[in-house]
């Protein structure tokens, strides 16, 4: 959790006690509550076939490792408009929504408390695939056998894929 030290409405210093249900940072002069929420990304299943597509992380937390591609939300998107741009930019890969299969939570080390929306994309034209942006690597694996994920809601999110074909 990141420490706010100071509110961001007056700059006096906050207090961390309880208040309303759990504990949080707030200021007793302008009587704010600083909520730490999750940060939200799109965590998407690019299916081909038997296969699908895989990124290989090119930054922490897990360089090296292989995810789902996706990332997260900015400021004024949707889920959607940001499965969109995060393909576009992890893959040069243009595609459109399927659904929404679910989501999972998780503490990262570095990001905090992220909250995962797993969804399904439709790709228009695989011939651009290229990595980029967090991406060093774009590669097609079995979705049953591949490598293992960076992150454990990455498995949740291909698990909640893979219950869709049954």
């Amino acid at each position: 959790m990141k420490k706010l030290i100071y509110c961001s409405n007056c700059a006096e210093k906050n207090s961390f006690e309880f208040i309303e249900g759990m504990q949080r940072y707030h200021c007793k002069k302008c009587n704010i509550i600083h909520y730490q929420n999750p940060k939200p990304t799109a965590t998407l299943i690019c299916p081909k076939d038997d296969s699908i597509l895989l990124v290989k992380r090119a930054f922490k937390p897990a360089k090296g490792a292989w995810s789902l591609p996706g990332g997260f939300m900015e400021l004024n998107e949707t889920p959607n408009d940001a499965a969109i741009r995060e393909l576009k930019e992890e893959t040069n890969l243009y595609g459109t929504v399927v659904k929404l299969l679910g989501h999972c939570s998780h503490f990262n080390s570095v990001f905090g408390d992220i909250l995962l929306l797993g969804i399904e994309m439709k790709i228009n034209d695989w011939n651009t695939l290229k990595a980029g942006d967090d991406a060093s690597d774009a590669k097609f694996f079995n979705y049953k056998k591949h490598p293992p994920l960076a992150f454990e809601c990455h498995n949740k999110i291909l698990n909640m894929y893979r219950e869709t074909l049954s």
